[in-house]
């Protein structure tokens, strides 16, 4: 919760967001009734172009905003596609630093995981809930927490990610819950892609290792093959200042080699004809330094094992009909596994003794999906679907490991389904409406009925508007509703109501010349019974809770260039305000401006790229009041290959220029603010025989 008391947990007037609002809408407005625009197709006109120019045309396509391909100036939604030759030559290292790239988002670290902001909304410690996040398609969150993990210790290597589809806007009408602020798709590499073999090897900072094998091949009859292994291995930093623990008698506030992690995952994909076969798993182990949930500050016991697998069965047809049948069965699991170390407290306990404190979570559960899908007239295209879900198992446990004192053994199961109904009809070649509903019930969320529409007009070859509306909810989970351990830390709660939001977005896509591309967005979303963690003062356990209203507001604005010889950037800006209506104050974790940029030039013969990364933070509270200051940081890489065949190599220094700066923590950190790295280095080569 913010502090009523710390000016810069106060609101702000809201006059930036109505002019800015109304200047974009204005110039939609502009475009759309420009005289002699009116009835002109989109897109560009190929016959006019260079032979250089038709090398540059490229059409991204995107998956996860419809459940179909479609170019990225057809999707119902704001998008952004992050190819894998970005991802390498910018040197990304995980989900989170991409997404942390992307226009509006934002990313935190406490020191063991890592939180998603969008649009001015973070919440640390909600597991990156509100945001849907799929491989190919298969969803991630949880059964549990309803969370997914995006930094070191997410699912998928980038040396698998082919692309990462980033859908923006409620994505319920056709995902269900946890789709609030949009939809991230994972799609990854196949054996066409690699057809051999690659092994890369990583080295970097605080002695961090990684291996990747990956084999892969399209057969001749079709068959589509690839098998992937990671290992990584991390020291992690020898020792990490905490000044909030130096008020510890006998504590200098160092935690001195408890930041290490370890990571072991493995992926398999195998199609043909329509069918595909798909599996991974992972594990995790990860040290705490920052003395979580009140646990004694540098014990190098504190740690968290965290795992997730699926296997996945699907099928795609075309029939005569014209009649498209997608359908799918995945079995998906996680387990959670945490030992925290404290005080023993029990009468004749010897002075100076601990305990391990230990938590459980196991999660299994079956996923169905089928839908039909058929275009009529050439002109619309219908789709109606229905998916199921049987947590077969939501277990929670906490309990004193010597002697055995059991604190909470929750067994929970539930159910959800939902229909889905979604069409689209091109009323002429440059203008298309959208809707689509699905309804949605489960033994914890309740009902729901999320809606949405959208409106997209081509006026002009380059431009593109969109009018986009949209529902979504996010139903309380079992870690929220049932999560309580005695009077430890955490009580639970079980009358928590499902979250909703509502988004209101336009958004212009604007050709700039045959090299560049220009977008702004304005949004303005309303969440009802926002799912809160706070610290309740009566006998200070954290607790979940519904706020009343929340309300955000904001703009965004990107430029993208792209040239021959693989010279290419971007830039982009947000500017957002997030209030809780009912105390009139600023969101914590909630920045005001967001600047991103990055540039990739060639340095020489179209073998040795540098790419060149910038991000700024405007100043932001932590949900305690703490103020967090601004920040800017600079990620620079060098990357080569066609060197020898098959062979590249890049090295990389985060942080270029060593600057200091903090993260808010969640509530159940003492230290209000966790400092992030300073300048860090990586070097990686990758061979493909």
């Amino acid at each position: 919760m913010n502090n009523p008391g710390n000016p810069q947990a106060e609101a702000r007037p809201a006059t930036l967001n109505r002019r800015w609002h109304r200047a974009l809408l204005y110039l939609g407005a502009g475009l759309t009734l420009h005289p002699h625009l009116l009835g002109e197709p989109s897109g560009r006109d190929l016959t006019d172009l260079s032979l250089d120019d038709l090398l540059e045309v490229k059409v991204h396509t995107v998956t996860a905003a419809d459940r179909r391909p479609q170019a990225v100036s057809e999707a119902p939604s704001a998008v952004t596609i992050i190819g894998s030759d970005e991802i390498d030559k910018l040197g990304y290292r995980n989900l989170g630093e991409i997404l942390a790239g992307t226009r509006g988002f934002y990313v935190t670290y406490d020191r063991n995981y890592s939180y998603l902001g969008v649009r001015g909304f973070g919440r640390p410690g909600d597991y990156n809930s509100r945001v849907l996040t799929m491989v190919n398609g298969q969803r991630l969150n949880d059964n549990v927490t309803g969370g997914v993990l995006i930094g070191s210790e997410s699912f998928i290597d980038t040396e698998l990610i082919d692309r990462v589809e980033i859908v923006r806007g409620p994505g319920s009408a056709l995902y269900g819950s946890s789709a609030l602020f949009g939809v991230v798709n994972v799609v990854t590499k196949t054996g066409k892609d690699i057809q051999g073999a690659t092994a890369t090897v990583t080295g970097g900072s605080f002695d961090t290792y990684k291996g990747v094998a990956t084999v892969g091949y399209e057969f001749k009859n079709g068959v589509d093959f690839l098998m992937s292994g990671t290992v990584l291995e991390s020291a992690g930093h020898e020792n990490l200042s905490f000044p909030t623990f130096r008020q510890i008698p006998l504590s200098d506030g160092i935690a001195r080699n408890t930041d290490g992690e370890s990571l072991r995952s493995l992926f398999s994909h195998l199609s043909w004809n329509g069918l595909t076969l798909e599996g991974g798993w992972r594990d995790r182990s990860k040290q705490i330094p920052t003395a979580s949930y009140d646990t004694i500050f540098n014990d190098p016991q504190n740690r968290t094992i965290d795992g997730d697998f699926y296997g996945r069965l699907s099928l795609e047809h075309d029939f005569e009909n014209e009649i498209t049948v997608a359908a799918s069965v995945s079995y998906s699991g996680n387990y959670y596994e945490g030992t925290y170390i404290y005080p023993d407290d029990l009468p004749g306990a010897l002075p100076g003794s601990t305990y391990r404190l230990k938590d459980d979570v196991r999660g299994r559960w079956w996923t169905e999906d089928l839908s039909l899908s058929r275009t009529w007239w050439e002109s619309v295209s219908t789709r109606v679907g229905f998916e199921a879900r049987q947590n077969l198992k939501q277990d929670q446990y906490t309990y004193r490991e010597t002697p055995f004192i059991s604190q909470l053994d929750s067994h929970q199961s539930s159910a959800t389904w939902g229909p889905y109904v979604d069409a689209s009809w091109a009323l002429r070649t440059n203008i298309t409406l959208a809707a689509g509903a699905r309804y949605d019930r489960g033994d914890f969320e309740g009902s729901a009925i999320s809606p949405r529409a959208s409106l997209i007009y081509a006026p002009v070859p380059g431009t593109t508007t969109k009018f986009l509306y949209g529902q979504a909810f996010r139903g309380p989970n079992a870690f929220e509703r049932f999560y309580a351990n005695n009077g430890i830390t955490q009580k639970g709660n079980p009358n928590l109501k499902p979250e909703k939001i509502e988004t209101f977005e336009a958004v212009v896509e604007q050709d700039l010349g045959s090299h560049f591309r220009g977008t702004a967005a304005t949004y303005t979303y309303y969440i009802d019974d926002l799912i809160n963690q706070i610290t309740d003062p009566t006998d200070h356990l954290l607790v979940y809770e519904n706020l009343a209203r929340t309300r955000g507001q904001g703009v965004e604005l990107e430029l993208q260039g792209h040239f021959a010889h693989g010279l290419r950037g971007r830039i982009s800006y947000a500017i957002q305000q997030t209030i809780d209506e009912g105390t009139r104050q600023r969101l914590g974790n909630s920045p005001r401006n967001i600047l991103q940029g990055n540039l990739i030039v060639p340095i020489y013969k179209e073998s040795v790229f540098s790419g060149f990364e910038m991000r700024y933070i405007s100043a932001r509270t932590s949900d305690s009041g703490a103020g967090v200051a601004p920040y800017w940081i600079a990620n620079l890489t060098l990357f080569s290959h066609r060197w020898a065949n098959g062979l590249e190599v890049s090295a990389s220094i985060y942080n270029l220029f060593a600057k200091r700066y903090f993260d808010p923590s969640p509530n159940e950190i003492r230290q209000p603010l966790i400092e992030q790295d300073g300048r860090t280095f990586r070097v990686r080569v990758s061979y493909g025989f």
